[in-house]
């Protein structure tokens, strides 16, 4: 047997889901967790994004496109 974990942000969805497997003529069983805690990193990210917009990170920068261009420009 072989096992299949999806990760749904909303309950309504995993219920749309689980309906949906158990019509399925080969899956076995549908067994659903709500609000399970995730596993993700969304909240980490979230947090670092939040952190870099409230310390104005790049507000030096005057020409965003000179500024790309020359942290692109590989042969200067």
């Amino acid at each position: 047997m072989n096992t299949i974990s999806v990760t749904v942000e909303q309950a309504d969805q995993a219920f749309m889901l689980v309906e949906w497997l158990k019509n399925i003529r080969f899956v076995q069983n549908v067994t659903i967790d709500i609000n399970k805690p995730g596993g993700g990193n969304v909240e980490a990210v979230q947090k670092a994004l939040d952190a870099m917009r409230s310390k104005n990170i790049f507000s030096d920068i005057i020409d965003p496109v000179d500024y790309q261009r020359r942290i692109r420009d590989e042969w200067s």
